[in-house]
């Protein structure tokens, strides 16, 4: 059984979440703090997906329970999906050496979204490896000096910006 403050947690962000897609829904976005136009912004870039809308559309049924669904004997959360491309789009906006690890995949072809997805990949790799030096009594500080030299190196290795644009992925089958 879950944790009751774990769980009034998730219903607080599941109140969030519905609060701004209701916002997107009004076409009231630009009067959102700018965290959560970062979000909405990503619900609108996915609206169409069915568990994406019926995770937004019915968070304030769940109650404080995870929206998940199995994919390929896989339990994955939707949600985390939008909360990661919001992540991205923010260091996008903040850090220069994201935005220019992004720009630099959209010079060459890859897609905006899929840009997105490459770098969430590496930064959910980041925030693994430096749970895990943490967890190990050692410094996180190596897992962050790693991800920025492999953004460094995506500015500037064709090869290795196209072998992380084929390890992830730019599809969201799973969400419909």
């Amino acid at each position: 059984m879950d944790n009751p403050k774990v769980k009034e947690l998730r219903r607080l962000v599941g109140q969030r979440e519905k609060l701004i897609y209701e916002a997107v829904k009004a076409g009231i976005v630009s009067d959102l703090k700018h965290e959560d136009q970062l979000y909405a912004r990503v619900v609108q870039e996915h609206m169409e997906l069915k568990h994406i809308h019926n995770a937004l559309e019915f968070a304030d049924l769940r109650a404080g329970e995870q929206y998940e669904i199995t994919v390929d004997g896989d339990t994955v959360n939707p949600l985390a999906h939008l909360a990661v491309h919001a992540a991205v789009k923010g260091q996008v906006a903040e850090d220069p050496l994201v935005w220019a690890a992004f720009e630099k995949l959209v010079a060459t072809g890859t897609l905006a979204h899929h840009a997105e997805h490459i770098l969430g990949t590496m930064l959910l790799e980041l925030q693994w490896e430096g749970e895990r030096a943490m967890a190990a009594g050692d410094d996180p500080t190596k897992a962050r000096m790693a991800y920025n030299r492999k953004l460094q190196k995506l500015t500037r290795d064709s090869a290795f910006r196209k072998k992380l644009a084929r390890k992830s992925t730019a599809d969201h089958s799973a969400f419909e």
